[in-house]
């Protein structure tokens, strides 16, 4: 089967990489090339990180791609492509376009990671949506979000939840000691992990909330908060928000990191304190680490989380409400590392990166049939 991964984003986050693992997952097996935006950071990644050949594209216009569409039904025709899988919603109309163009007349999947917020039901979504062969939405509320908005097409919608890998090396407890020492901590500290971007919406400012809580309780938590600032100097407000608390010493601040699971394992729970995720990958990886994990109780985290039995649910944007559940952690070590063998025990089977991607295969295969 030759399949055409496609993917103009000019970003690089969670959707990108997503587009990245499947090229490489379902190459084992079967054709596969990339169609990127030349200026993408995507298409860098590629470069560095793959072998499979790539095609680029200029980022085309929203509504009317037709000079993209052109190149991409002659690069279809020409590779005798079977399946186009796309994934970023500004491409479904290029998508659509160049598989009425093409000869081929490839089957289109489109996994859909992102929120459905109003109805598709113009002339203009519903040409399109036509030519859609299958939509994989990546938790059970976006399916049933884009069957309210895209009537009409419910046989052609199902789940299939995010894979994530097993940490490449678990670490020893003297590695884990070492480590935590290099960072200023203890072996005797309670560190609460945040991984993700620094911005307001993935609520970094809630934890620190919730930190000055336990300090007025007498409790002494700690704190690694990891991840790119989006704005310039967002960072600094948050160092700032530490300090007014006298909260500046149990907080250690990191940039991005590659290997964001090996800074898990140093943790003793991990957060997520986003006001809402569509999924909220940083959760299954940390289970898979064996760590405890909090999550707000909105978007698809609701999903992952099996409250007080593989995790911790709180009030989405309610400081007060995750520091109840942090506090229960800190107090019963005993719950802490039963909701962390349950949480592994979990996340091992139902997300588990070589499975996602068999069944992605299967999906795809069955699509083209």
């Amino acid at each position: 089967m030759n399949v055409l991964e496609l993917c103009l984003s000019p970003g690089l986050g969670g959707l990108e990489l997503y587009v990245f693992r499947s090229a490489q997952a379902l190459a084992n097996n079967n054709k596969v090339i990339a169609v990127l935006n030349t200026q993408g950071k995507l298409t860098s990644h590629f470069n560095q990180h793959s072998k499979i050949t790539a095609e680029y594209l200029n980022k085309s216009s929203k509504h009317l791609p037709l000079f993209n569409a052109r190149k991409l039904a002659s690069i279809i025709d020409r590779e005798d492509i079977d399946v186009i899988h796309m994934h970023w919603g500004n491409d479904l109309a290029l998508a659509a376009l160049a598989k009425i163009m093409s000869g081929k007349k490839p089957a289109l999947v489109y996994t859909r990671q992102m929120k459905i917020t109003r109805y598709k039901t113009d002339i203009y979504h519903r040409f399109m949506y036509r030519q859609m062969d299958l939509m994989l939405t990546i938790t059970k509320q976006l399916e049933d979000e884009a069957k309210k908005f895209i009537p009409g097409h419910d046989d052609q919608i199902t789940t299939l939840y995010y894979g994530v890998n097993a940490p490449a090396q678990f670490l020893t407890a003297e590695e884990i000691h070492q480590q935590r020492s290099e960072l200023g901590f203890s072996d005797s500290d309670f560190i609460i992990g945040l991984l993700g971007r620094l911005e307001k919406g993935k609520g970094q400012h809630l934890l620190i909330e919730a930190l000055a809580m336990a300090k007025n309780d007498g409790l002494d938590p700690k704190a690694l908060i990891v991840g790119h600032e989006m704005n310039p100097g967002y960072r600094a407000e948050l160092q700032k928000q530490a300090e007014a608390s006298k909260l500046g010493a149990n907080i250690v601040f990191m940039d991005f990191v590659s290997e964001p699971q090996k800074l898990m394992q140093l943790c003793d729970c991990i957060a997520l304190t986003s006001k809402e995720e569509t999924f909220g990958l940083v959760l299954p990886e940390a289970m898979r680490c064996g760590i405890a994990v909090i999550g707000s109780n909105q978007g698809g985290v609701p999903e992952i989380i099996s409250h007080e039995k593989t995790g911790l649910l709180f009030e989405s944007w309610d400081a007060s409400s995750l520091y109840k559940q942090i506090r229960r952690l800190y107090t019963d070590t005993d719950f802490r590392e039963a909701l962390a063998k349950n949480g592994k025990a979990e996340a091992d089977g139902r997300f588990n990166n070589d499975d996602h991607f068999s069944a992605l295969e299967r999906h795809i295969i069955e699509a083209n049939r």
